[in-house]
């Protein structure tokens, strides 16, 4: 087959806008070459936590765990911005061996996600996320069982060292709604080394040991809101977990192509509480500390 030298140009041209695009360092002759579809999962553990209910109730032990798949695509709209569709498989564990409200341990929703990057404006780069999640077993509930959840988040470079974060994340769905703003700084004296605080999603000590590892203690906020089904002690009841961590991070990475992170630390413990259906009759419990790890897998073809 012969083709117009036409449209021997027009394929030329966009592989080469693609290159630029991802930073290439010479134009390649396939997009796939870019490994633009993601496959991965993700696993956390946090071990057994004492529970101490402020009704002065036995405690117990609570375990924490969450898994998931992913799937993800990159998909370039120009030669600053791109989108990535994403869709998760989720399953978590809140196994609390003296819970009064429900019996169910294991949760399973499905996430469905698209984020946004633009480095479009001078000196600023921007992610704009939502997410809705939806419980598997009441798919066909979604104003009770489906979650909506975002993030709008700017980062700005005062210096070639320094740049300054504005944003905001919130949540809405299960009777509760919720807005955080979200500002810090981050500073890079070399390029080895970069430090985070950014409230409420990123605080890190980053070390880039090679081009291929990073070494990283980080502090990792947990978080989760889900709601049980209609054949429990409490019906309907809506639970929410938060606590954080801090860990010693090792993370993995051949550009464009495979990502391994692995992590272990210890959470300092946090707060649990049960809701009724319509979001009333408030439970609350502390929770202490207690030992966690987990990793990431992302494998691009």
């Amino acid at each position: 087959m012969v083709w117009p030298e036409e449209m021997k140009k027009r394929i030329i041209l966009f592989f080469l806008s693609f290159a630029a695009l991802v930073g290439a360092d010479e134009p390649s002759r396939s997009l796939w070459d870019y490994h633009p579809i993601h496959l991965g999962g993700n696993l956390l553990r946090l071990g057994g936590a004492e529970v101490k209910p402020r009704r002065g109730d036995e405690g117990g032990k609570l375990y924490f765990r969450k898994s998931n798949a992913f799937l993800n695509m990159l998909v370039p709209v120009s030669e600053t911005t791109y989108f990535f569709p994403r869709l998760e498989w989720n399953t978590i564990t809140m196994d609390w061996n003296q819970n009064p409200k429900f019996r169910t341990t294991h949760f399973y929703y499905v996430q469905f996600g698209l984020m946004m990057y633009s480095t479009g404006i001078e000196k600023w780069r921007w992610i704009a996320r939502l997410d809705y999640n939806i419980d598997l077993e009441h798919f066909s509930q979604p104003g009770p069982y489906g979650l909506i959840t975002g993030i709008l988040w700017g980062a700005y470079q005062i210096h070639r060292k320094w740049h300054y974060h504005i944003g905001a994340t919130a949540y809405k769905g299960m009777e509760g709604q919720m807005l955080y703003p979200i500002i810090g700084l981050d500073y890079s004296p070399d390029k080895k080394w970069t430090f985070m605080a950014i409230f409420p999603i990123d605080y890190s000590i980053q070390y880039q040991a090679a081009k291929w590892c990073r070494l990283a203690i980080k502090a990792r906020p947990l978080r989760e809101r889900f709601r049980v089904g209609h054949r429990e002690p409490e019906p309907s009841a809506i639970f929410n977990y938060s606590s954080i961590g801090t860990e010693f991070n090792l993370h993995f990475e051949k550009t464009r192509r495979f990502e391994i992170e692995l992590y272990g630390g210890y959470n300092f413990g946090g707060s649990f509480y049960i809701k009724s259906q319509g979001g009333h009759r408030a439970y609350y419990t502390d929770l202490e500390g207690a030992p966690y790890g987990g990793g990431n897998i992302d494998y691009a073809f």
